[in-house]
């Protein structure tokens, strides 16, 4: 009786393993029922999953950072939420930064970018911003370019230092870190690495250079610096070859594009829109352990 027990509920369980995508929690996570998770299930690529050391340790690349610069980081590096209704759609970190005359925040486009179709935005999206003093405000999208995955939200208030990302940097400096900060929890993290070169594989976007840098979900959108503060470039994910990084200049040229258009579909010579695909959450068995845990997918 009781191995027929058992042999029920692996089937019922692996039927909930084969339809994570149809009902989703108030975090955008798969739902799945008491039992499975009882049965030691476990969720990947989570937003809350942590990377490198944490600020207040000053451990690994904050013990590196001079106490100015970490200063500076912990106050000007964000998380952001989007939320359909009550459901969260996205999170991510982001940038604060000074631009046009204003004080905003730099992220990944990701943050709005339609589930379904991936050269469009999806439409009325709430955005609550996590600021470094752990207060949470409202957040606007003032400008998005869906093809190199930008985007500049608007807030209220903070005393938040804003990064100068438009100084000089050295082509000569590979040592750099990986910035991001998690939304439910506020944690600050960093981890270092050093820059290889173009990333030329599993995304559409030429612009590309990637680290050795290894981040999770939650630094999407947060920044790549060198050892001494300076911006080289916003990162995104990829579980497989490094961390992907649209370098400074292009986000600059885009930043100079937003000055004349507010939302930039911008597709490629050939009409089509460079795809930024995000592994999806999951749940898996806990003897499958990293085995597809690279799904793809816009969430």
């Amino acid at each position: 009786m009781k191995m027929q027990f058992n042999c029920l509920l692996a089937r019922c369980i692996g039927k909930e393993l084969t339809n994570q995508e149809e009902d989703l929690d108030s975090s955008g996570y798969p739902k799945l029922s008491i039992a499975a998770v009882d049965c030691g299930m476990v969720l990947v690529n989570t937003f809350e999953d942590t990377f490198g050391d944490t600020y207040d340790s000053g451990k690994g690349v904050w013990g590196v950072f001079s106490e100015t610069i970490s200063k500076d980081l912990s106050q000007s590096v964000v998380s952001l939420a989007s939320y359909d209704g009550d459901a969260r759609v996205f999170a991510c970190s982001g940038l604060i930064i000074k631009w046009n005359g204003c004080t905003t925040i730099l992220t990944s486009a990701s943050l709005v970018r339609n589930r379904r179709d991936e050269s469009k935005i999806q439409e009325n999206l709430r955005i609550d911003v996590l600021l470094p003093d752990q207060q949470h405000t409202e957040g606007t999208l003032q400008h998005c370019h869906l093809h190199f995955n930008v985007a500049i939200v608007s807030f209220n208030g903070s005393t938040s230092i804003a990064a100068d990302i438009h100084g000089p940097v050295s082509s000569n400096y590979s040592r750099v870190a990986a910035v991001g900060r998690i939304f439910q929890s506020g944690m600050l993290m960093a981890t270092k690495g050093t820059i290889q070169g173009h990333f030329e594989r599993r995304f559409d976007c030429t612009a590309l250079y990637y680290s050795s840098c290894e981040i999770t979900k939650a630094g999407i959108g947060g920044p790549l610096v060198d050892y001494r503060g300076k911006f080289y470039g916003m990162n995104f994910y990829d579980a497989k070859e490094g961390t992907p990084f649209l370098p400074r200049s292009t986000i600059l040229e885009v930043l100079a594009h937003f000055e004349k258009k507010r939302i930039v579909p911008e597709a490629d010579d050939d009409g089509c829109v460079n795809r930024w695909p995000v592994p999806k959450p999951f749940w898996r068995r806990p003897d499958k352990h990293h085995q597809n845990e690279d799904k793809e997918g816009h969430r």
